[in-house]
């Protein structure tokens, strides 16, 4: 038993060596963030929308000249078939926006996204870091790696006096509608006005390490369902409307469909009543309508039907939307299966649709679903013709502003379209970045001193025992 335990001494050595010599890469510390999917309005304000998302605090201080009783930030994320979306409430009492941009002098939120799922040493192909400040000319500044493919930003001061960063973030490689998690962190640098970084708080790197190892960052997972924080959808069409931005078409002639159970045929769909439904055992399941005109939809919401929560496994498992001039080809317009729902009551999901051609015919159509009898209540298509976008919708919670009339938003094509005397052009100066890895360095040092401290006190336990051993053998 002893020869065996001194066996295992060189072996627990040389792990603590590797540890120390930085040769294992730190694990992110476990904060979990689920990322619903939804498209903001990104003017600066917080919508309904956002007040359904997962809402979580940075709380980690990684650095900075002391600890700061007086600030704060929260972070929210959001997704679609094409962006993220980022909403970064900053608390504090002393906002300053002073130093170049990029720089931690700033009060200003570093975003950290690992496009390639590298996990492990940075910068490589595909991670980003990208310093966000509600300022102009300084509000997007890629500090490491790539910009984003395409981007919004604006910010705005809430009713509090605190400032609201909301950024849309279009990744290089990423197919959102494909991919389950993502490799990201949030860093607040909390600044005073007298020319230092108070604090440094990050959400899922404990050590100041995201900078050097992406390993200490954490997943966010991406629902793919079209709903809020609780999993649960939206309780009205226009509400789900409203979290993609979309507007519906009300009216629809019903043409054909498959054959239903009872009074629950193929027209319930359509009816604008989520209390009716679909419901059938026969497949392929199909329901089809006419329009007054040929139209080109950009959105799609579906509703559960009354018993989806006791009866599991009726949600379309093999659905699409698929759209036609002649009723007899039909093209796909969009495809998916169960995960768009949830095993919900009477609650609607929604999802942005990309399609160019404008059809006079559209079908739901669906080859099976999990328990062999399938419902649905309703089916909702967006357009974005002229006579639809026309329709008030007074209840929609969503008021969309005008974005060229925001001093506070900033776009590629906003940014192009400014001359040097609207728009604030300074770039960050060569002597920031070092100043920000000198910062990140010095953080960094106080986790190996820990680390080397541990190895020399294994070493001096083991040689203390280790002449009791060779006594006993």
């Amino acid at each position: 038993m002893n020869k065996r335990i001194m066996a295992l001494i060189p072996a627990l050595l040389i792990t603590l060596c590797l540890l120390a010599m930085g040769a294992v890469p730190a694990a992110a510390i476990g904060e979990g963030m689920k990322a619903d999917r939804g498209t903001p309005w990104v003017d600066g304000e917080i919508e309904p929308l956002w007040k359904r998302a997962d809402r979580q605090k940075l709380t980690h201080v990684t650095g900075g000249e002391g600890r700061s009783d007086t600030s704060l930030c929260y972070v929210s994320v959001l997704w679609d078939e094409e962006s993220l979306y980022f909403l970064f409430e900053l608390i504090d009492n002393d906002f300053t926006f002073d130093a170049p941009a990029g720089s931690p002098l700033n009060d200003c939120v570093y975003l950290y996204i690992d496009e390639a799922d590298v996990f492990g040493p940075t910068w490589k192909g595909g991670q980003t870091c990208i310093c966000l400040t509600p300022a102009a000319g300084k509000s997007v500044y890629p500090l490491y790696g790539d910009a984003p493919a395409d981007f919004e930003t604006a910010w705005a001061k809430d009713i509090d006096g605190y400032w609201n960063i909301e950024f849309r973030y279009t990744p290089h490689t990423l197919d959102l509608t494909k991919t389950d998690k993502i490799l990201m962190d949030f860093r607040f640098a909390d600044a005073n006005p007298d020319g230092v970084t108070d604090c440094f708080f990050n959400w899922s790197d404990e050590l100041g390490e995201c900078e050097t190892d992406s390993a200490s960052w954490t997943y966010v997972t991406l629902k793919k369902t079209a709903s809020g924080a609780s999993g649960e959808g939206f309780a009205t069409a226009e509400e789900a409307a409203a979290s993609i931005n979309r507007t519906p078409i009300e009216k629809y002639m019903f043409m054909e469909g498959t054959e239903g159970n009872h009074n629950e045929g193929a027209a319930n769909i359509w009816d604008g009543n989520v209390g009716t439904k679909f419901c059938t055992s026969v497949f392929s399941m199909k329901s089809v309508v006419r329009l007054p005109k040929p139209m080109t939809i950009d959105g799609l919401i579906m509703a559960t039907a009354n018993d989806n929560s006791a009866y599991n496994g009726r949600n379309p498992d093999e659905w699409k939307i698929q759209g036609s001039n002649n009723k007899q080809d039909w093209t796909d317009i969009v495809t998916g299966d169960e995960s768009f729902f949830d095993e919900v009551d009477f609650t609607y999901f929604a999802m942005r649709v990309e399609c160019d051609t404008a059809y006079r015919y559209y079908r739901f159509y669906n080859r099976s679903c999990k328990s062999g009898c399938c419902q649905l209540s309703e089916v909702v298509l967006c357009s974005t013709d002229d006579a639809v976008k026309a329709l008030d919708f007074a209840d929609v919670e969503v008021e969309l502003t005008d974005k060229d009339t925001l001093t506070n938003y900033e776009s590629p094509a906003r940014l192009g379209s400014l001359t040097p005397e609207t728009a604030e052009t300074e770039a960050a100066p060569a002597e920031v970045r070092p100043a920000v890895e000198k910062k990140y360095r010095r953080e960094s040092v106080i986790p190996g001193v820990v680390t080397v401290c541990a190895v020399f006190a294994v070493l001096g336990a083991c040689a203390v025992i280790a002449p009791k051993f060779r006594k006993e053998d």
